[in-house]
This record gives C-alpha cells, structure tokens and sequence, in this order.
C-alpha cells in the first residue's frame, strides 16, 4: 500500500510539472510561424548571448526585439568588444527604436525562415538576421560596423495587441 501511494505522489508531481511546462510562455509557440513573420507583428525573446570571443551567458532579465510593420524595438543586452564606441555611454548599443529599416524574408527547407532586417541609418547596429524554425525557436544575429557580432537564441511569438 505505501508503495502505490509514493507512485501515486511521484505520478501527480510529474504530471504538475508537465502542466506547469505547457503553461509557460516559453512553450507558448506560435502556430503558423509563416503567417506571423510575414505580418511583421511579433516579439523575438532572447534566452542566451553568445558573443564573438565568449562563452554563453544564459539571460535571466527578459530581453527582446520588437518586430512592427513600421518600426524595430530592440531591448537586447551587449557583451564584447567595441572598436569605436561613444564617450561616456552606458547604455547598452543594442536598445534603440528605429524606424528607417529594410525587411526581407525567405523561406529555407523544412519550414525554416531566414530573415534578413538592414538598418539604413549609419548608426550601430549595421544589419539583424533571424533564423526561425518551424517551431518558433530561433537565432538573432547581430552584425556591427564598430563592435564584434553577437548571437541571441531564443524564440519568436506572436506580439500581443492591447485593446482598450
């Protein structure tokens, strides 16, 4: 009898952390990756950076690239080396809002997605490209005229429109 109730306890904690897993927003993924990248309505959440000469660094802060139709929000953390960076800054390079960007996609084998985002100003950073799987798990990639690459891992989902 007490070994069918310590089953019965270990079988209801695994079940709790299943349901728990399934209710986070990480496994919260996006349906139909397609139609939401091309909408240019959605969030990439970043996990993990990864600079050029590094070690990956998990991220316990939520960080994020905001993806409208009209503009970029990006709140993304910064690790390595700046070859020209301004005096006195303290903020990180990779937290601006733009609004002056190219937008392409292209669609890879087996529901992959490429995503090539050029910024036209001649400010840092130079150029984002995003790979997303089917899945909604993806890498950032960010290139910079003045510092060394980074590289986020994360996922995408849809943005989330506030009504009044």
């Amino acid at each position: 009898m007490k070994t069918f109730t310590n089953n019965s306890v270990l079988f209801l904690l695994a079940m709790l952390v299943l349901l728990t897993a399934a209710c986070s927003p990480r496994a919260q993924k996006v349906s139909d990756v397609k139609e939401v990248l091309e909408s240019k309505s959605y969030v990439f959440v970043a996990e993990s950076a990864t600079p050029m000469s590094g070690r990956t660094r998990q991220l316990t802060s939520e960080y994020r690239l905001i993806v409208n139709k009209d503009s970029l929000d990006s709140h993304l953390p910064y690790f390595g080396t700046a070859y020209k960076a301004p005096f006195g800054s303290s903020t990180s390079p990779l937290s601006y809002t733009s609004s002056d960007f190219t937008y392409t996609i292209q669609e890879v084998k087996n529901g992959r997605y490429e995503i090539a985002i050029k910024l036209n100003t001649p400010d840092d950073p130079d150029l984002i490209n995003l790979s997303v799987s089917a899945n909604g798990y993806a890498t950032l990639r960010v290139s910079s005229i003045n510092r060394q690459s980074i590289s986020f891992y994360g996922y995408v989902k849809k943005r989330e429109t506030k009504t009044k």
